[in-house]
């Protein structure tokens, strides 16, 4: 570039003086001194434009003319842009400075980049608040003038914004470019840098130590289906009794076995529940061995005794809401007799039998707190609208009708509906309560049960018990009903119980 400058300007004084040889010799000594300047001036304005200094350094300067873009600010004119959306500057305008040289580096001028549409259109001081008088405004301080920071350069950016901004806003057809068709272009040239560890070559070893993984045995893990788990109970007890309930206030021993075998796959569900409840006293009778004397023996009686099975079978419908299918059994399986003189015999064996199967549906839940594991809330309830109540009894010696069975018979069918609900709750893991509930109608006599129990662990094998069971019976004779006016077809046992407790 220099050279071209310096050649031309050459050129241009060598026709000067040629032109200056041509003309007369009366006109030479009154124009040659006005010539001499217009080449000296002519001279001076080129090495201007060819004399820069390059020994500044090959590094991006740190200032860019922004004149033209400042004047066109200033003057509040509409820039003038081609179809691209590119500023139209004049001829005469040089848009880089004397020091700025293109051997090291590509300089841009950010205001003369093509338009893009961002969609901000609001500006980001926006403010809907009234504002008061401008001389009640109190004016910032600064303990660092802002021009000494970055004050100028984040003006100059704002100005730049607001430019473009008001270009797109008054020319939306000639915006070619929308920054939100940039996102996800993928980088032209991207330069990952590892950053580097001082530490990394500092320590080393002569022979790298080998690492090899040991061959490990896959073994496929099959999938459980069956879930067990139990309850046993050995306890001291203190009960008390309704009128006809046949037994007396007493201290007793009281045993409770209970097994659950649970199947769940896909759909499918099976539940079972085994449960053999024994109860007994030791009681004091009179038996005349001799018509002269009478002798006391001690003897153990049955307070309550039952096997009882509950299975349900059922399949998913929709949430927790499942088609079911449940059939219960419940049987003494020793002798109860009274307590009274003539001891007469009032349960044992298959006396009563007692059956109930239904179909309908079955609702279960269960919720688990995620701050503590051992808070848990299960229900789960059978509402069966078709189901069949059968009583049978195997012994002839034990009255059948105490359990609804007409005189003569030995067994009854009735066929009706039956509500079966369990629920259990446990606040942590040593206070537990359960619950469970029977209801069968058929329409014209009700059987209710329910019995609660809350439990208090003191460790894994000793707990304290507080148990109530109620009954209700419309069907027994109306001898066998409780002759006051506050229970009448109502039983209920109630128990203080302490001792062995352990599940698994």
């Amino acid at each position: 570039m220099k050279v071209n400058k310096f050649c031309a300007s050459l050129i241009i004084t060598l026709f000067a003086f040629a032109s200056l040889n041509a003309q007369d010799s009366d006109n030479v000594k009154v124009n040659k001194d006005s010539l001499l300047n217009k080449i000296t001036d002519i001279s001076g304005k080129l090495k201007k434009l060819s004399v820069k200094d390059t020994t500044i350094g090959f590094s991006a300067p740190l200032k860019i003319d922004t004149a033209f873009a400042n004047r066109i600010q200033e003057s509040h004119v509409q820039p003038i842009r081609d179809a691209n959306g590119l500023l139209i500057v004049p001829s005469e305008w040089t848009p880089l400075p004397d020091y700025i040289s293109f051997r090291d580096t590509v300089i841009y001028e950010p205001a003369l980049l093509p338009v893009v549409f961002n969609g901000k259109i609001l500006p980001p001081d926006l403010d809907f608040r009234s504002k008061g008088d401008s001389d009640d405004e109190i004016k910032p301080f600064h303990l660092i003038s802002p021009d000494s920071t970055f004050a100028p350069e984040l003006k100059r950016v704002e100005d730049i914004e607001n430019m473009r901004k008001e270009y797109y806003m008054n020319n939306p057809q000639k915006i070619k470019l929308n920054a939100l068709t940039f996102k996800g272009v993928p980088v032209i040239d991207e330069r990952v840098v590892e950053p580097k560890n001082p530490f990394q070559e500092l320590l080393s070893t002569d022979d790298a130590i080998g690492i090899t993984t040991p061959e490990i045995e896959k073994i496929r893990i099959k999938p459980v289906y069956w879930l067990k788990n139990g309850e046993h109970r050995l306890q001291l007890t203190y009960n008390t009794y309704s009128k006809k309930w046949g037994s007396d206030n007493n201290f007793d021993l009281f045993s409770n076995q209970k097994f659950n075998f649970n199947y769940k796959k896909g759909k499918i569900e099976f539940n079972n529940l085994l449960e053999w409840r024994l109860q007994l006293k030791q009681i004091t009778s009179l038996e005349d061995k001799d018509k002269d004397e009478n002798k006391n023996k001690d003897k153990v009686n049955i307070i309550e005794d039952y096997i009882r099975t509950y299975s349900n079978f059922g399949i998913k419908a929709f949430n927790k809401w499942s088609y079911s299918t449940n059939m219960e059994l419940k049987t003494p399986v020793f002798q109860k007799l009274t307590n009274d003189a003539v001891r007469v015999k009032q349960r044992s064996f298959l006396s009563p039998l007692e059956a109930n199967i239904g179909v309908g549906m079955r609702y279960a839940t269960e919720n688990i707190s995620k701050k503590n594991k051992y808070r848990k809330f299960n229900l789960s309830a059978d509402l069966s609208v078709l189901s069949v109540n059968y009583k049978y009894v195997r012994d002839d010696s034990v009255s059948v009708t105490q359990f609804g069975i007409d005189e003569g018979k030995k067994s009854n069918t009735e066929f009706g509906s039956t509500f079966n609900v369990n629920l259990t709750y446990s606040h942590n893991r040593y206070t537990k309560f359960s619950s469970r509930a029977k209801y069968f109608t058929n329409y014209e006599k009700v059987y209710l049960e329910w019995e609660s129990s809350l439990d208090f662990a003191l460790n894994s094998y000793f707990s304290t018990t507080i148990y109530l069971y109620l009954k209700y019976d419309d069907g027994v004779p109306f001898a066998n009903k409780n002759n006051d006016d506050t229970w009448g077809y109502f039983n209920y046992n109630q128990m203080i119980r302490f001792g062995l407790t352990y599940t698994w």
